[in-house]
């Protein structure tokens, strides 16, 4: 099964499974009040009035409004009683999805076609290079037409000979590279708002369809308000026009003195391979 989603399928049923042992917990310490049948009557506009039928009666009682004690504990186990029954249908879903789902990693498909289909290991298709071949080429002269975006901050040379701004870019663009990727750097987007275009630090074309097109943004400087309220701005502009973290559009964080995990490039290297498992393993 695919690794980032067996991670949240895990995480979801920790959750669900303590918050279902916490609500037992409270529920036993109100089981004399468990299922008490409770009946109420409204005498007055702002008032409601209750009465209570105690095991082996047949007479309702009177106990008072709803600031009563008993009422309140009436109540309140009767709503664990329906947040257990729902916690128990939700924990079994989330137990069925993770049992059922089908793992979407390259090696775990390959495997699992007759012999004569089966790859001796996966790399990126023939199809996908020639399709990004012609993106690319495309996509370099569209770039043409807009204005290089701060050139005079761009120290570093990839091995391809683009100029790249900072050290972490370069280790960034060289590990997409070696992944099979095809990417461009700070390709300009024009958002449909009718602001300046935006150049994110990678685009990258999508080998799953081939076709759409993944931002990858190295964040850098989130010490600095400045840069912090620019990145909100940025991101906040291309959520507005369809991309969605985490699905096609990723980030890749730095400190302050420009050190970067590269276990962060792994996982997003990953995500956009749709390889999570077989990248990690």
């Amino acid at each position: 099964m695919d690794a980032d989603l067996t991670g949240r399928l895990d995480y979801e049923l920790l959750m669900l499974e303590h918050q279902r042992e916490e609500y037992a917990q409270r529920m036993e310490l109100l089981s004399d009040y468990k299922r008490t049948p409770l009946h109420r009557s409204k005498r007055s506009k702002d008032k409601s009035y209750y009465y209570i039928k105690r095991p082996g009666s047949e007479v309702y009682r009177y106990i008072g409004t709803s600031s009563n004690r008993e009422v309140i504990k009436i109540c309140e186990a009767r709503y664990l009683e329906e947040a257990i029954m729902r916690l128990d249908h939700n924990i079994d879903l989330v137990k069925s999805l993770r049992n059922n789902f089908l793992p979407l990693d390259s090696s775990h498909i390959n495997d699992s076609l007759p012999l004569t289909y089966q790859s001796e290991g996966f790399s990126m298709s023939e199809t996908y290079k020639e399709i990004s071949a012609k993106w690319l080429t495309t996509q370099l002269e569209f770039q043409k037409g807009f204005p290089e975006n701060f050139p005079d901050n761009k120290h570093y040379r990839t091995s391809d000979g683009v100029m790249v701004k900072t050290l972490s870019e370069l280790l960034i663009y060289e590990r997409f590279k070696d992944a099979g990727l095809t990417l461009i750097y700070e390709l300009p987007f024009v958002p449909n708002d009718y602001g300046p275009a935006l150049y994110p630090d990678f685009a990258v074309l999508s080998p799953i369809d081939m076709k759409s097109v993944i931002f990858v943004e190295y964040v850098g400087r989130m010490d600095i308000q400045r840069y912090r309220e620019d990145f909100a701005r940025r991101v906040g502009r291309l959520i507005d026009n369809g991309y969605i973290p985490g699905v096609n559009l990723f980030f890749i964080f730095g400190d302050k003195d420009g050190n970067i995990d590269s276990l962060q490039i792994t996982k997003v290297i990953a995500d956009i391979l749709g390889l999570r498992a077989s990248l990690l393993s």
